[in-house]
């Protein structure tokens, strides 16, 4: 029996905007490595628990074909500096006495070790969740496999496909507002809103016939004015009124069941036929598009994906690279971590 993708007993961090992988992420711990345990025993906790939240969808061997030891980073050069000076200010302070942020400048560490995954960033799957277009990186796989994504303006059926630099991939409209929007509310909740509403109506009938015998009175001579009208109508409309009456008798052998289904139906005949609708039955999500509840926590465009989410297109503009005090590839563990799985890792090349 597979274990649950979001157990509540033991919260773990999942790439997933569902309501149980986010409230597992508000009270999980910080993962932490206990020193008491010896080296192997920290780089296995270490893997472990990463593999929680990094490709928790791919077997171990699919992981480490594609894993490598290698960390692209990147220092920023400024243009200014370069122009005005030869170089030589970057050994200034040695031996003179400069501390601080005098000269050059202080430069913050570079964190190669958060730089563990990004080749899983590669992955075509990877990428359609990182643009926003599914949930999860299990939904993106599923689009994937069902053929809603598209590269360079083919039809692409293979999540584990690496993109490269320049490449632009695609995702089918419905299916993206689909996996970020609302969803359609169930049989079972529709039912309960009609309950609901029935037993509304049944409290202002019960509360109508208490009224006094004076609405009553003004009721019936209504009726009675209703009827002299329709007397002094012309033969053709008392044939219209001829027809109405035996439509209506047909209608009174029906049960409050027929009569619900057939008002029903003529709602929705009508809404599809306005071209102001904005509801749309024939979508798998709830129409007027809004939101799905929880999206906001995991909402962030990673820096080396250009998104235009008009059209559902996205490009692939380089790989995630390790800058000073920055890393591109997303990841919730800290450095420490990511350090002791790489060495897990590493002993394999």
């Amino acid at each position: 029996m597979r274990r649950k993708l979001n157990a509540l007993r033991k919260p773990q961090f999942r790439q997933s905007w569902s309501k149980y992988a986010l409230y597992n992420m508000s009270r999980a711990p910080q993962p932490r490595i206990p020193a008491q345990k010896t080296f192997f025993q920290q780089k296995w906790v270490a893997k472990a628990e990463v593999r929680h939240y990094h490709g928790e969808h791919l077997t171990n061997r699919q992981w480490q074909n594609i894993f490598r030891h290698t960390m692209k980073a990147s220092v920023p050069m400024q243009n200014s500096q370069l122009a005005l000076n030869n170089g030589g200010e970057m050994a200034m302070g040695r031996g003179s006495g400069l501390q601080g942020d005098e000269g050059y400048g202080r430069v913050r560490t570079v964190p190669y070790m958060s730089q563990l995954f990004w080749p899983m960033e590669r992955r075509l799957d990877m990428a359609v969740h990182r643009a926003m277009f599914a949930s999860s990186a299990r939904q993106a796989r599923q689009f994937v496999v069902h053929g809603f994504v598209k590269v360079n303006g083919k039809k692409m059926v293979h999540p584990g496909y690496m993109l490269n630099p320049g490449d632009m991939f695609s995702v089918d409209q419905d299916q993206a507002l689909f996996a970020t929007g609302q969803p359609k509310r169930s049989i079972k909740n529709a039912e309960g809103a009609t309950e609901t509403d029935a037993a509304a109506e049944g409290e202002v009938k019960a509360q109508g016939e208490g009224e006094g015998d004076k609405g009553k009175a003004e009721a019936k001579e209504g009726k009675e004015e209703a009827v002299e009208e329709a007397e002094a109508k012309s033969e053709g409309e008392e044939a219209e009124a001829s027809s109405s009456e035996s439509k209506q008798a047909s209608t009174e052998g029906e049960t409050e069941e027929e009569i619900k289904r057939r008002e029903a139906k003529e709602k929705l005949k009508a809404l599809k036929e306005d071209p102001n609708n904005l509801l749309d039955v024939t979508k798998p999500y709830a129409t007027p598009w809004r939101p799905r509840d929880f999206m906001a926590p995991f909402a962030f465009i990673p820096r080396y994906l250009e998104v235009n989410h008009n059209t559902c297109h996205a490009v692939y503009l380089r790989h995630p690279v390790a800058k000073p005090g920055l890393a591109e590839a997303p990841s919730p563990y800290p450095e420490e971590i990511l350090q002791m799985a790489f060495n897990w890792y590493l002993r394999r090349r």
